[in-house]
């Protein structure tokens, strides 16, 4: 194929792609928590599921964790992080509560991290939930971030990033907490 026939092919798919889009919208991602939706929880666990062994990715979680502490004891919010887990190397559970952690009502914010080596990039997902009492989970809020080129400016980047999406959700939480 010549190059002017690849360039005519990428233009016809990019083209094909976006009015796609056009004729089927995808659903926005709900990015605020109100109050209301946030009423009756007395704190937040933290935990990072890592789904990679890179240094570098899973350090964004050793980043933000003193963030939402200081995100947590300003809104007046007890916190408790359990740390990281992994993913895909044969364990796949989510962290347990210990029994004594002392809360009545916590929300659960996991962190899901994801990253390549070549080239250096990471993804990490934020999922603000309440468990059920039937195993499932009630999503109340998420958001993410993704950031590729040098990995102190990812990390940094990516951790800062995320941590300023959340003050308002802990805002929102505070506002709403069960005392």
């Amino acid at each position: 194929m010549t190059p002017a026939i690849r360039a005519c092919v990428r233009a016809s798919a990019l083209l094909s792609l976006a009015l796609f889009g056009l004729v089927h919208p995808s659903a926005a991602q709900e990015r605020v928590l109100t109050p209301e939706k946030a009423a009756g929880f007395d704190g937040v666990v933290t935990q990072c599921v890592s789904f990679v062994r890179y240094d570098f990715a899973n350090g964004m979680c050793d980043k933000v964790i003193p963030a939402v502490e200081k995100l947590a004891e300003t809104n007046g919010l007890k916190h408790l992080h359990l740390g990281r887990t992994e993913w895909g190397f044969g364990t796949d559970e989510y962290l347990e509560l210990p029994a004594d952690a002392g809360f009545k009502r916590p929300v659960w914010l996991t962190f899901y991290i994801r990253a390549t080596d070549k080239p250096v990039s990471a993804f990490l997902w934020m999922s603000l939930y309440e468990p059920s009492a039937s195993g499932g989970r009630r999503v109340l809020w998420e958001d993410s971030g993704i950031g590729a080129g040098q990995v102190k400016r990812i990390t940094n980047g990516l951790s800062t990033g995320l941590a300023g999406k959340l003050e308002p959700v802990f805002q929102a939480l505070g506002e709403g907490r069960s005392d």
